[in-house]
Order: C-alpha cells, then structure tokens, then sequence
C-alpha cells in the first residue's frame, strides 16, 4: 500500500486553517497543487520547493525536510486597505501556523512517517501584481521522522 504524499498531507492541513476555510466558503477559492490558474480569481496553491532532504541520520530511521511554497492569488489594487488586507491575510496565517506547531497539530502523514514540526521559512510577499490581482507566496518547511525498513 502506498503511503500519503508529503505534499497531499500539507495541503489537508492547510485546508483546516480557519483563515483558508473562509476564503474557500465565501469566494469559492480552490486549493491546488502545484499551480494557480491564470485567472484573476482569489485562490491557493502548495508547490514543491528544493531543499536538502536529510538533516539527521540515526541507527533506526532518519530525520527528513520537505519545503514547499503556499501560493495565493489575491485581489490587488493600489488601495492600501486591499494591500493591508493581503499581507494581514498572512501575517495570521504564519500565526496559525507557529501556533499549531507549539500544540504539535501538525500534518498527518500516514505510513510510519512522524511529522516533527512545520515551520515558517519566509513570510508572505507579493511575487508579481497586475491592475486586479497579486500572486503572493510564503515558504513552509515540514520537517519528520522516517524509520528505516
């Protein structure tokens, strides 16, 4: 049987954030892998990011990071009540990911794979903007415990 993929596991998570739940009931925001749509429309996306994959070594098993970038398509304008809104949007996100990190409510993996920690690698910024909406993006980190065998 194959186990959950790291990044699947993730995007569950993200999905119970209350922030992005209410995004997903009142806008009809969809939540994908790996791309955003190419139109102006509010939505998310979790991709893969490079990353060194170990960072410990132990005689029963290793431990493992995955990095991955959570992407968002937003309303923009030159209004800076839009643009507060935007970078508040995740400012709370990266509370509720710190925050979920200390109660180690973290991802479910599944298999044998124990999830760690979840952590913050760089906060919410704007990537590219056009006249009515901004792609915006933070890094997340995932780090586990993988047993050998």
């Amino acid at each position: 049987m194959s186990e959950k993929a790291t990044i699947t596991a993730m995007r569950e998570w993200l999905k119970t954030c209350p922030l992005i739940a209410e995004e997903q009931s009142e806008n009809g925001a969809a939540f994908r892998i790996s791309g955003l749509s190419p139109e102006p429309v509010v939505e998310f996306s979790i991709e893969d990011s490079p990353t060194d994959p170990v960072t410990a070594v132990f005689f029963s098993g290793r431990n493992l990071a995955k990095s991955y970038i959570f992407v968002s398509r937003r309303d923009y304008s030159e209004a800076q009540s839009v643009q507060i809104a935007n970078s508040g949007f995740f400012e709370q996100l990266t509370e509720w990911v710190l925050a979920q990190n200390d109660r180690h409510h973290l991802p479910r993996l599944g298999g044998r794979k124990e999830p760690l920690r979840v952590s913050v690698m760089s906060s919410g910024y704007i990537v590219t903007a056009s006249a009515d909406s901004c792609k915006m993006q933070m890094q997340l980190r995932l780090e586990y415990y993988q047993p050998k065998g």
